[in-house]
Formats: structure tokens, C-alpha cells, sequence
């Protein structure tokens, strides 16, 4: 079961959301901050799009172990039914 849990708790944490960059509201800090506000949203949506990416390979992933397990329980059930 610790095995099970720590998989999980593997899987659950390897997709970290990207840090949302400070957006001036003050207009004279806007203009002096242009070039760098623009760069950091850049990088933000960037990384917001390897993020979703991320979520989408970790969901095949658990998808794919959840249809494993679930033949593997079958399989258990199937040994208790019969009573082998």
C-alpha cells in the first residue's frame, strides 16, 4: 500500500503550475517596465502551455494505470469467487 501511495503522490507533483508574473498597476511603472512585463508574460504563457501539456501526458498516464490496475482487480475478485 505505501508503494501504491508514494506512486501516486509521485505522479500527483511532477506538473508544478507556473508562478504568475507581477503585473504593475501604476501606468509610469508599466512604461518604464514594458520590455520586461512583456518578456515575463511571454514566459508565463509559455510555461503555462508546457503546464497543460504536463497535466495532459500525466492523465494518459494515470489513465493507462487505472485500466491496468482494474484488470489486475478483476483478476483478484475472479481468485475469490472461485475460491482457489
Amino acid at each position: 500500500m505505501a508503494i501504491l501511495s508514494w506512486s501516486s503522490a509521485a505522479i500527483a507533483g511532477s506538473c508544478l503550475p507556473p508562478v504568475p508574473p507581477w503585473m504593475p498597476t501604476d501606468p509610469d511603472d508599466v512604461r518604464a517596465y514594458a520590455d520586461l512585463l512583456r518578456r515575463d508574460a511571454e514566459a508565463y504563457f509559455d510555461d503555462a502551455e508546457q503546464y497543460f501539456r504536463c497535466q495532459d501526458q500525466e492523465r494518459r498516464e494515470v489513465f493507462e494505470q487505472v485500466r491496468a490496475v482494474s484488470e489486475d482487480y478483476a483478476r483478484v475478485l475472479e481468485v475469490l469467487r472461485s475460491g482457489s
